[in-house]
C-alpha cells in the first residue's frame, strides 16, 4: 500500500475513534475550538501534493569555501575563517574525508546543523575531500588509488598550505576506513585520527549489510563486472532496505503531520535532496571493500594489503591521539563496527564520543550540534601545539589550483 494511502488510513481511524452518540455511533467534531479531523487531513494533503508538484529550491552546502587543489573528479575545498575568528589566531588544520556514496555536503547540510560550521566556529582551519561525480576513466580505481593516491596528496597539500607537518584527519563511513588505512601507512602526516561511523571491524550482526553480504551466493565481483559503475540507485535500494518503515512510511507521516512547520519541512528537503543525491561507485573499489572487509574482516586481522603495497596494512602503527565517534542506534556502521579498533591499536590516547542517533544523525541532528561537536572540537584544539615540530613557514594566498604533479594508477 502506498505511504500517502497508509497515513490517510490512520488519519481517518483517528476520526472514527472520536466518541460519537451512546448508540455506538460515530460523529464527526466540528465547531468552535475543534477541527474535523478529515478535513484537516485533506487541506495537509494537498499541501503535501503541491510540494512534490512544486518543490522549492533547498540551498546545502552554503558554508563559503574555496577549491583550494584539483585531482581529476576530486576536488579539496578550504573553508574561509569566521568573521569572529581573529586573523591572528592560530587555526589547526583538518581535513575530512568522507564516503565514495552520497554528497559530502551531508556535513554542511544548512546553517545550524553544519559539522563545518562547528569546527569552524571552535577556531579550527577545516579542509574537506570531496570526491566528485566519477565517470567512464574511474571505472577501474582501486582502494588503492584513493588510499594511496588521492588522499595522500591531498594531504600534502593541506601541510603546505598549512605549514603544519601533521594535521588533524576526520574520516565518517567508508572515509573513516580509507582514513585509517591511510593513517597507518602514513603516521607521520598525521597528528589526530577520528574515525566517525567508519567501518573497521566487520564482524557483527547488527546490520542487514553485514549480514546480507556473507549470504551465499553473494558475488561482489560479479556485480562489479556487470556494472563497471556500481550506480546510486543500487546503494539507495539497499539502505532503504535497511529500515523499510521509515523509509516508505513513517517519514511520510511525519511530514503530514508537521507540514506547517516550514523549519521542518526545509530540513525534510534537503535530507530527501542527499538521500536521492548519490554518486557512482568504481566496481572494483565496490568489490575489493566488500570481500576483503564484509566478507573476510582482513582489516583488524591484519591482512588487507592494498595494490602496490608489499605488507598489508598494521593498525598497530596508529600510536598517535584518536577518537571514536559513534551512533547508538547506528544500523549502517554499528557501534562495534568502529570501536573494535582499540583493541588493534597502540594508542594510549583514545577519546569516546558517541550520539544516541543513527549513522546520519551523528552529523545532522541538533542534539549532536548542541553536544557532541563542541565537545569534539575542543578535544581536537587540546591534541594542537601551537608550534608543530618542523613546521613550513605558512603560504600567502591560495595554493594555484591545476593537476597533481602525479597521478593515481587506473
Amino acid at each position: 500500500m502506498p505511504a500517502a494511502a497508509l497515513v490517510a488510513r490512520d488519519m481517518t481511524a483517528v476520526a472514527q475513534a472520536v466518541p460519537g452518540p451512546a448508540d455506538g455511533s460515530h460523529r464527526l467534531v466540528t465547531g468552535v475550538g475543534t477541527t474535523d479531523p478529515y478535513t484537516d487531513f485533506s487541506r495537509k494533503l494537498r499541501k503535501i501534493w503541491e510540494l512534490a508538484l512544486h518543490p522549492p529550491l533547498v540551498p546545502v552546502g552554503q558554508t563559503p569555501n574555496d577549491v583550494v587543489y584539483t585531482d581529476g573528479r576530486m576536488v579539496l575545498r578550504h573553508y574561509r575563517r569566521p568573521s569572529e575568528i581573529p586573523v591572528d589566531q592560530d587555526r589547526p588544520p583538518i581535513l575530512l574525508i568522507y564516503a565514495l556514496i552520497n554528497r559530502p555536503y551531508i556535513l554542511d547540510l544548512q546553517p545550524g546543523l553544519s559539522v563545518v560550521e562547528d569546527l569552524l566556529r571552535k577556531g579550527l582551519d577545516v579542509y574537506l575531500i570531496d570526491w566528485g561525480t566519477p565517470n567512464e576513466l574511474d571505472k577501474d580505481h582501486r582502494i588503492h588509488d584513493y588510499v594511496n593516491g588521492y588522499i595522500d596528496r591531498a594531504l600534502d597539500v593541506v601541510r603546505e598550505r598549512s605549514g603544519v607537518d601533521r594535521p588533524h584527519v576526520l574520516g565518517y563511513c567508508m572515509g573513516g576506513t580509507f582514513a585509517a588505512m591511510y593513517t597507518a601507512r602514513h603516521p607521520e602526516k598525521v597528528g589526530t585520527l577520528s574515525l566517525m561511523a567508519a567501518g573497521i571491524d566487520f564482524d557483527t550482526r547488527a546490520s542487514f549489510l553485514n549480514i546480507w553480504a556473507r549470504a551465499p551466493g553473494f558475488d561482489a565481483r560479479k556485480i562489479a563486472r556487470t556494472y563497471g559503475l556500481i550506480p546510486a540507485e543500487f546503494f539507495n535500494a539497499g539502505f532503504a532496505l535497511l529500515d523499510p518503515l521509515r523509509t516508505n512510511y513513517l517519514k511520510f507521516r511525519d511530514l503530514i503531520q508537521r507540514i506547517d512547520d516550514p523549519a521542518y519541512v526545509e530540513n525534510f528537503l534537503r535530507m530527501e535532496k542527499w538521500n536521492i543525491d548519490g554518486i557512482p561507485m568504481a566496481g572494483p573499489t565496490y568489490a575489493e571493500f566488500i570481500e576483503k572487509g564484509y566478507q573476510k574482516n582482513l582489516l583488524v586481522k591484519g591482512e588487507w594489503t592494498l595494490d602496490g603495497d608489499r605488507s598489508p596494512i598494521d593498525l598497530a602503527k596508529l600510536t598517535m591521539p584518536m577518537a571514536t565517534i559513534v551512533g547508538l542506534k547506528d544500523n549502517l556502521m554499528p557501534p562495534e563496527c568502529t570501536e573494535r579498533i582499540i583493541g588493534h591499536v597502540k594508542s594510549r590516547d583514545v577519546r569516546r564520543f558517541e550520539q544516541p542517533s543513527g549513522h546520519i544523525g551523528v552529523s545532522v541532528g541538533r542534539s549532536a550540534h548542541r553536544d557532541l561537536w563542541p565537545q569534539y572540537a575542543d578535544w581536537v584544539l587540546a591534541h594542537s601545539p601551537v608550534d608543530s615540530p618542523g613546521a613550513r613557514t605558512r603560504r600567502s594566498g591560495p595554493r594555484r589550483v591545476g593537476r597533481p604533479a602525479r597521478r593515481s594508477r587506473h
